[in-house]
């Protein structure tokens, strides 16, 4: 091996490597081995594909409001102005508008991959407020209520105890405009869709020559329905049987082909009932629902939102109770109010959860208060919650309203009473605990306790404040629209 090595042209000498040759040498040795690697890595059968990162994912969360302008809020960051889309991780978040002058709202949305819109209508911090007169000079504004598209329906009653039937439109500068021909001298209620009135009558059949006006009467014991349009005849619906029975009010359920029907009877010694029928318009079938002791408070009726149960005021000659009742006649006797039979809430003081829970209000005490002329005057007013099937409700919150409102998102809202020296009511907000913050003055001259009912048009953003008002004639209401929405300047 020696003379091997001698006899080459170029000589070979080892020895100690150096520094700079070690380097060199371990650096090319981790590039075979990374090289290795990679190969075995490539070609083995077992790989995994790479996965990217799921927080890398994205999707579009658009975001409108009316009015727009509002600051945007998800998961407690700020980002932007509305309207605006922005990229989130697919999922729960939690999103919340501001807007100026406007009541913020927070809403829980489930983001999908493939993206979502939101499109939210915020409710003015400071409302507008305008009062409701007559159509017509002269005429007393008896009854209104909120129609299916957004209008209102009302009744006038004109000198010589004649009623009609008109609309006015909150979108059209509070237009009127009259219902047909329709007079009556009995009760009278508007179909939802503001296209039939009806109405109660005498046993007689009204005259044939003009179908609209029915004549005057001593008692009632009829159902008609006249739809609006001219010269269209006036259809009977049920005539009562009990010939000592007087129909006295009426009501369209939510579905538009049923009617509640009250009537007085009388009993033995001069005392009287109250007998609640419902009535099939198309078939002119009728199942008697409840007999009761009190007399029910005309026009007070509120409706569950699956339009089975109906709640309403009734009076006796020293208090007022609020109630519900079934369409299969299941009764329950919710909470007792500060009144003496003549005036009451203008409406059920009753709102419905989409569970079917009922909030209602009441006389905080439901014992007769010592040492008072009235014997539920020192009581204060509140809330209550309560399941219909139950018992009666227990106490939610300390705050003084009894006007509240269930949205279908399930924001819990009351309107109320302010502190003490202030005017107007309050719109508040309640938690789960019906503790209460404030979110809006409504500027309407602040009533009695449990002198003020409301209606609710969630759908327009508005409410109908009625509250109760002495005249010379008996119990009067004042009527007050109260938009929260946009739409009107």
């Amino acid at each position: 091996m020696r003379q091997f090595l001698d006899a080459l042209p170029v000589r070979i000498t080892f020895g100690r490597p150096s520094g700079a040759e070690l380097v060199v040498l371990l650096g090319g040795l981790l590039l075979l081995a990374g090289g290795v690697g990679l190969t075995w890595v490539a070609r083995s059968p077992g790989a995994a594909t790479a996965v990217a990162d799921p927080a890398a994912v994205h999707a579009e969360l658009e975001v409108s409001t009316t009015p727009s302008g509002a600051s945007l809020l998800v998961d407690d960051q700020p980002r932007g102005v509305v309207p605006t889309a922005i990229a989130l991780a697919p999922g729960p978040h939690t999103v919340t508008l501001q807007g100026p002058d406007a009541i913020a709202e927070t809403r829980q949305v489930e983001v999908p991959v493939a993206g979502t819109h939101l499109d939210l209508p915020l409710w003015r911090s400071h409302p507008i407020v305008q009062y409701l007169r007559s159509a017509l000079p002269g005429a007393a504004l008896i009854n209104a209520r909120f129609l299916a598209d957004g209008r209102l329906g009302l009744v006038l009653q004109l000198p010589g105890e004649e009623f009609q039937a008109w609309t006015l439109d909150p979108d059209a500068h509070l237009a009127a405009e009259r219902l047909g021909e329709i007079a009556t001298h009995a009760p009278l209620a508007i179909r939802p869709d503001g296209q039939a009135v009806a109405v109660l009558q005498s046993r007689d059949t009204p005259s044939s020559s003009n179908p609209s006006v029915l004549s005057d009467h001593v008692a009632t014991g009829e159902v008609w329905l006249i739809p609006p349009g001219a010269n269209v005849a006036a259809k009977h619906v049920w005539s009562v049987i009990d010939p000592a029975e007087q129909l006295v009010d009426l009501e369209w359920a939510p579905d538009q082909t049923h009617l509640l029907v009250i009537g007085r009877q009388l009993v033995v010694g001069g005392a009287t009932r109250t007998a609640i029928h419902w009535l099939d318009v198309a078939s002119g079938t009728e199942q008697d629902l409840a007999l009761l002791p009190s007399e029910v408070a005309p026009d007070t009726y509120v409706w569950s939102p699956d339009g089975r149960t109906v709640a309403f005021v009734v009076h006796t000659a020293s208090l007022a109770a609020v109630c519900t009742l079934s369409v299969d006649g299941d009764f329950h006797y919710l909470g007792d109010l500060n009144h003496d039979g003549l005036l009451g809430p203008a409406v059920a003081p009753v709102a419905w959860a989409p569970d079917g829970r009922v909030l209602y209000g009441a006389r905080v005490g439901q014992t007769p208060a010592a040492m008072s002329t009235s014997p539920f005057s020192q009581n204060p007013a509140g809330l209550f919650l309560a399941d219909p099937a139950g018992a009666p409700g227990h106490p939610f919150g300390t705050t003084s309203s009894i006007a509240p409102l269930w949205r279908s998102d399930g924001r819990l809202l009351a309107l109320g009473l302010p502190g003490s020296q202030e005017t107007g009511l309050r719109l508040r907000e309640l938690d789960a605990q019906g503790n209460a913050r404030d979110l809006a003055n409504v500027d309407v001259p602040a009533p009695d306790p449990t002198d003020y009912g409301v209606r609710w048009d969630v759908a327009h953003q508005r409410a109908l404040v009625i509250t109760n008002r002495d005249s010379s004639s008996g119990p009067a209401h004042d009527y007050w629209l109260v938009d929260f929405g946009w739409g009107t300047s």
